[in-house]
């Protein structure tokens, strides 16, 4: 049907009149009708049904006199569409239709006529047959469409997380190809750099600057040692490429070593003229913790998108971690002092992530796990030996009664240290059978970055009461 329009509102047709009423989608988005529409179909048909009886027959409309019930073929059409109940209710209309016509429709005669009780009887029983069929596949329909849309819903889920996947996959994919090391694999390969290298002023310098390249993107680079006065050598320590030689009067070179920090052609505190001046694309001083720069790292050369703030606080944080491995015997003297068997790679290490902690808010945490001088005990102790990673770095101290294992996790927050318990529990349930609380294994954490690293060390050692 047609819509209307009276005046300029327009008003739907009987069709979209009739679908806005009697709707066919349940709440759940399923194509099938609402129960207003049931009934009023149950109601035309039933009414079609003894209109057409009455067409055939109108001295016996509801056919008792025929050798099939032809009249019983709606509600049990009705009952295998929709169930039991909508059978139910078009026997109940048939059942009133009978009491309300008047008797005179019924019987030639005009006599009240007997109520049919077989008649309606059979009927009723067949309704509840095709009903009950119809309400046992109607259950396992519903069953079905909820199995297949939570199997829909997952399979969306799925997708998603697999597109999510394969996104970051290839994210991760992209960064190892511009960052082949990741920190802690760098911080490691920088411990040993500084013991070498004999009376050179920057010892190792050349592998230094080759893992800058490695992580940072570096093209064209060059590290130069600074004299006692302060003032750098002509000739570089190492370089990357074939840099120009140094131009000491290039401004954003004089900036860096007035600021004694790194920077770039991009630092908003640089005057204009200093940035489009320079040749450089980053300097940064080698300082160490103590204070002082050792050395000048400058830039002429790398990819454009490697100049970001990632790039930039890594190198700062090489840069500071590789000054402080030369000055070493300066910054560990505090920890040395009150700690004489604390071994140096280990105080210089919890030096230097302090230092990292205060200008990249990184953490590190020392985990110390104390045992009993006892032969089961003492045997966990030696499995945990074997179980250390090649980035931890640890000390083992002994009393009396109790032996100490006290490992440095570097760049690890508390969820990584929550981690590396769960990980030293298991292996222990795995080979002895027993937790940290059967075997009398005390665990302490102590977080870098809150105190000074020689009272973070100092507690710690404290605690474990040996």
């Amino acid at each position: 049907m047609r819509d209307f329009d009276f005046g300029g509102v327009r008003l739907a047709g009987g069709r979209a009149l009739l679908r806005n009423l009697f709707p066919h989608r349940r709440a759940d988005g399923v194509e099938a009708p609402t129960l207003l529409w049931m009934l009023l179909e149950t109601l035309l048909f039933c009414g079609g049904a003894l209109l057409l009886g009455f067409w055939a027959d109108a001295a016996d409309p509801f056919g008792l006199q025929l050798q099939f019930p032809w009249l019983w073929i709606v509600p049990a059409l009705l009952a295998m569409r929709y169930g039991t109940g909508i059978g139910v209710v078009a026997v109940t209309l048939l059942i009133l239709a009978w009491i309300g016509l008047p008797p005179a429709v019924l019987t030639a005669d005009g006599a009240s006529p007997e109520f049919p009780k077989v008649f309606f009887l059979g009927g009723l029983m067949l309704v509840l047959i095709c009903g009950q069929f119809a309400d046992i596949w109607n259950a396992r329909s519903r069953r079905l469409r909820a199995i297949n849309a939570y199997l829909d819903e997952r399979l969306n889920t799925l997708t998603k997380n697999h597109f999510l996947l394969r996104l970051s996959h290839e994210r991760l994919e992209q960064d190892l190809l511009a960052k082949p090391l990741t920190l802690r694999e760098t911080l490691v390969r920088l411990r040993g750099l500084t013991t070498a290298g004999g009376g050179d002023a920057l010892p190792g310098a050349r592998e230094f600057l080759q893992l800058l390249g490695q992580s940072c993107q570096l093209e064209i680079a060059a590290v130069h040692a600074f004299d006692a006065g302060g003032q750098p050598l002509p000739q570089a320590s190492a370089q990357l490429g074939r840099p120009a030689p140094l131009d000491v009067n290039d401004p954003l070179y004089r900036f860096a070593l007035a600021e004694n920090m790194l920077s770039h052609v991009q630092t908003d505190s640089a005057p204009v003229e200093v940035r489009d001046a320079s040749r450089y694309l980053i300097c940064a001083p080698l300082q160490a913790s103590s204070g002082g720069a050792l050395g000048m790292l400058v830039v002429e050369k790398l990819p454009f998108f490697a100049l970001n703030d990632d790039t930039l606080q890594l190198l700062s944080v090489l840069a500071g971690y590789y000054a402080d491995g030369i000055r070493m015997s300066e910054l560990t003297a505090d920890i040395r002092g009150r700690l004489p068997a604390c071994p140096p790679e280990l105080a210089l290490d919890v030096v230097r992530l302090h230092r990292i902690h205060e200008n990249a808010g990184i953490q590190t945490a020392l985990v110390a796990l104390v045992f009993a001088n006892e032969d089961a005990e003492l045997g966990m102790l030696e499995q945990l030996r074997r179980l250390k990673r090649g980035v931890d770095l640890s000390w083992e101290l002994s009393g009396p009664d109790r032996t100490a294992l006290i490992t440095l996790l570097p760049l690890a927050g508390s969820a990584a240290v929550e981690g590396y318990l769960l990980r030293i529990e298991g292996a222990l349930q795995n080979q002895f059978g027993a937790d940290f609380l059967e075997g009398r294994i005390v665990n302490h954490v102590v977080h870098i970055g809150a105190a000074p690293p020689a009272d973070a060390l100092a507690s710690l050692v404290e605690r474990c009461a040996l």
